[in-house]
């Protein structure tokens, strides 16, 4: 006879646990020590648990950084789904504000470990390589920016001038410069507030050169 469903969930729950352990040890040892000071035996006793139990879960080590960033991607990937659907609604600036301050999260997390990862080019390359074959990147963000960016053109809401993909990319790259600057300047605490702050005047200084214009006013201007 078969078991409840609540006995099946609870006898995988303890792997669970073990694997959700790994990835939160991974994460603290690497923002505390670096990436070239942390070995798979660190991680395991910081885990408390077996280093053989790592590769129960985990192919490698790169497998094991993969799984850390995609831990902190948060809510970022909700909120991105979610854009489509706003399309029309809000304002622009409240509905780029919503993915930039996501963004932004995400990046500061990832920041650390992003840059330590250039310390060991055999691991930077070997996490490269999963995240091509997972279709993992900026890529697919900066596509769903900006088909949210051309669906608002087509309402009128966005200037036709205005390039999207280019929109896209200037909004991820204020994210994360706002979030290295913050860990390599005020060494990760120079304040949310300030932060979000920052990522507001961006998304308004965007927000007013995609505002839409009246073409023909400015044509008789020019005359």
């Amino acid at each position: 006879m078969a078991r409840p469903a609540a006995a099946r969930v609870g006898s995988r729950s303890p792997a669970t646990d073990q694997r959700k352990k790994l990835i939160g040890a991974t994460e603290r040892l690497l923002g505390s020590q670096g990436l070239g000071c942390v070995t798979t035996r660190d991680i395991a006793r910081a885990a408390k648990v077996a280093e053989g139990a790592l590769y129960h879960h985990f192919h490698d080590k790169a497998e094991l950084i993969l799984s850390v960033v995609l831990h902190q991607l948060g809510d970022f990937p909700g909120v991105l789904q979610s854009l489509p659907l706003q399309v029309g609604q809000n304002t622009v600036e409240k509905n780029l504000g919503r993915v930039l301050e996501s963004a932004f999260a995400f990046h500061h997390r990832m920041a650390p470990l992003v840059c330590s990862l250039f310390a060991d080019q055999e691991l930077l390359g070997r996490v490269r390589s999963m995240m091509h074959e997972r279709s993992m990147g900026p890529a697919r963000t900066t596509s769903v920016i900006a088909a949210y960016l051309r669906a608002e053109q087509q309402l009128g809401r966005v200037t036709p001038a205005a390039v999207p993909e280019t929109v896209a990319d200037l909004m991820l790259a204020v994210s994360f410069n706002t979030a290295l600057r913050d860990h390599f300047f005020q060494g990760g605490s120079g304040g949310e507030a300030k932060a979000h702050r920052q990522l507001r005047e961006a998304v308004r200084a965007l927000v007013v050169g995609l505002g839409p214009k009246n073409e023909g006013k400015r044509a008789r201007e020019k005359r």
